[in-house]
């Protein structure tokens, strides 16, 4: 992507006309808990997220991740994209994060062109169902870590900015 303003504008436009269900920061329901899915319904909102965040990256060229919320929906899904591939957590709940943590500039889709410093436990285990119904748990840290920890915060109501540290946006 290049970090120009023009760019930055002229890129935020074409999200704003070509992504009309993403939503920004301040909007319903990214302020607002998620609900838990059935299988069923958790591929169906895979399958959105999936075509928002391809159509988000095609724009802009960056993008690991998207929640349900970000497209209007109140429902627990997200999808990562990680070494060209996508992958769904359905009903996802982390369950141990580390003492130790990181810190790191974060921008997400949701908060436009705002960027912030953003600290969060190095490890974290994760629980969910993927999309052909199969239960997992599992230890993650380093990027994957803050990766699904942003996602999954969009689920519970909270998006990036909201634990930005104090004069880093």
């Amino acid at each position: 992507m290049n970090w120009n303003l023009d760019n930055l504008l002229i890129n935020f436009q074409k999200i704003r006309e070509q992504i009309i269900e993403l939503k920004f920061f301040g909007e319903e329901p990214l302020h607002t808990q998620s609900e838990n899915v059935t299988i069923e319904e958790g591929k169906e909102i895979s399958k959105k997220l999936t075509s928002a965040l391809l159509k988000y990256r095609k724009i802009t060229g960056v993008g690991r991740g998207i929640a349900s919320p970000q497209i209007g929906l109140r429902k627990n899904v997200f999808i990562t994209y990680v070494g060209d591939k996508i992958q769904t957590y359905i009903n996802p709940v982390i369950i141990k994060r580390s003492e130790e943590t990181n810190f790191y500039r974060e921008l997400c889709m949701s908060s436009s062109l705002i960027w912030a410093d953003i600290e969060r436990p190095e490890e974290i285990t994760m629980k969910w169902t993927d999309e052909n119904g199969e239960k997992h748990e599992k230890i993650f840290n380093d990027f994957m870590a803050r990766l699904l920890q942003h996602e999954e915060d969009h689920l519970r109501g909270c998006v990036c900015l909201d634990k930005a540290i104090s004069k880093t946006i």
